[in-house]
C-alpha cells in the first residue's frame, strides 16, 4: 500500500453526514459512484466565505496540500477541502493530463480515446464541489480551485475544457500548460479535441477565464521537470513556460478582441515547492482576491503586460 494511502487510510474519519469539525479532520465522501478521501481544515470563523479545493502534487499526499494551505484559509476564512487522487486510479492522463480520456492500444497503435462528458475526472471535481457545498449547507457558496505542480497540471486541462463556476484557477508552478492554440494537440494544446468539448468555443472560454498562474521566481531547476516535446516547446523551466503561456494567452485574445481574465503572479525568493509559496501574502491574495484598499497599494506581483506586445513568445 503506497505511504500516502496508509497515511490516509488510517486515520478515523467520521461519517460525511456528520458537520465538518474545526480545525484538520479526514473523511471520506461517496460522490458519482467513487469514494473519495479527503483531507480537511476549517477555520475558527464566524462565516465559511469560500471553499477551496487544493489539489496535491506528484506525492499523492493531500494532508501535507491540505496543511501547507491553511495560512490561506486564516487570510481568507476559507474552508479547505484536499481530495486524494491514488496513482491506482488517477495515472498521469487521468491525473496530470486532466482525465479527460485514456491512451489505449488498438491495432499495435497507441491511440488517445476521449471519456464521455460525464465520466471525466474533472466532471468528477465538479461533483466534489456541488457534494461538499451540499454538506455544509451552502450551496451557492463561492469555490476556487488551487493546484500546486501536477495538481497544478490538472487544472489547466480542467479550465480549458471544464465549463466551471469557479470563482478562480490557481495553478503554481506546473510542470506544463495548455497552450491557447488550437494548432497544437492535446495535452499541450487544444489541437485535435473534438467540438465540444474543443473548438473555438473552448477556446474563448478558456482564455476568459478566472485563471491565475503563480510562478515561483526561482524555479528554474530542470530536475523532476516534464520534458516531452510538447512541454520543451513552452519553455525550459517551469518559469519560463509559465511567462510563455501567459504571454500566448494574452496575444490571442488580444488578437481576437476576445475576453481575457488570466493574471500572472511572480512570487519572489522561492523555488519549486508549496509550503512557503502558501504561506506567503501574495499568494494568499492571489488565490482570495484583492480587497479595494488592497489594490489601491498593491503588493502583489501581478505583471501587467504591454497590449503592444513584448515579455516571452511561445516557442512553436
Amino acid at each position: 500500500m503506497p505511504v500516502v494511502l496508509a497515511l490516509v487510510t488510517a486515520l478515523v474519519r467520521p461519517s460525511a453526514a456528520e458537520p465538518l469539525p474545526l480545525g484538520r479532520s479526514d473523511r471520506e465522501v461517496a460522490v458519482a459512484d467513487r469514494v473519495m478521501r479527503v483531507a480537511v481544515y476549517r477555520p475558527d470563523c464566524r462565516d465559511i466565505e469560500r471553499l477551496i479545493v487544493v489539489f496535491h502534487g506528484s506525492d499523492r499526499n493531500p494532508v501535507l496540500a491540505r496543511d501547507n494551505a491553511v495560512p490561506i484559509a486564516e487570510a481568507g476564512c476559507a474552508l479547505i477541502v484536499a481530495p486524494l487522487f491514488d496513482a491506482e486510479r488517477f495515472g498521469r492522463w487521468a491525473y496530470q493530463f486532466g482525465g479527460v480520456g485514456d491512451v489505449v492500444e488498438a491495432a499495435g497503435r497507441r491511440r488517445f480515446r476521449f471519456r464521455p462528458p460525464d465520466a471525466t475526472t474533472g466532471a468528477l471535481v465538479l461533483a466534489l464541489v456541488d457534494h461538499l457545498r451540499r454538506e455544509a449547507g451552502r450551496p451557492w457558496i463561492p469555490y476556487v480551485l488551487l493546484g500546486h505542480s501536477a495538481g497544478a497540471q490538472f487544472l489547466s486541462r480542467f479550465a480549458a475544457l471544464e465549463q466551471n463556476a469557479a470563482s478562480r484557477i490557481v495553478v503554481a508552478n506546473p510542470g506544463s500548460h495548455v497552450t491557447p492554440d488550437l494548432a497544437v494537440r492535446f495535452p499541450y494544446g487544444l489541437g485535435g479535441i473534438p467540438d465540444p468539448p474543443g473548438g473555438e468555443g473552448a477556446l474563448r472560454r478558456y482564455l476568459a477565464a478566472p485563471l491565475v498562474i503563480i510562478a515561483a521566481e526561482r524555479d528554474v531547476g530542470r530536475a523532476g521537470l516534464l520534458k516531452t516535446p510538447g512541454a520543451e516547446r513552452q519553455g525550459q523551466t517551469r518559469r519560463e513556460r509559465a511567462m510563455s503561456t501567459f504571454e500566448a494567452a494574452r496575444r490571442a485574445a488580444a488578437g481576437r478582441d476576445w475576453a481575457f481574465g488570466w493574471k500572472l503572479v511572480i512570487v519572489g525568493g522561492l523555488g519549486h515547492g508549496s509550503g512557503r509559496l502558501y504561506a506567503r501574502p501574495e499568494t494568499a491574495e492571489a488565490v482570495l482576491g484583492s480587497s479595494p484598499r488592497q489594490r489601491e497599494t498593491p503588493d502583489i506581483g501581478l505583471l501587467p503586460h504591454n497590449p503592444r506586445g513584448g515579455g516571452v513568445d511561445i516557442i512553436r
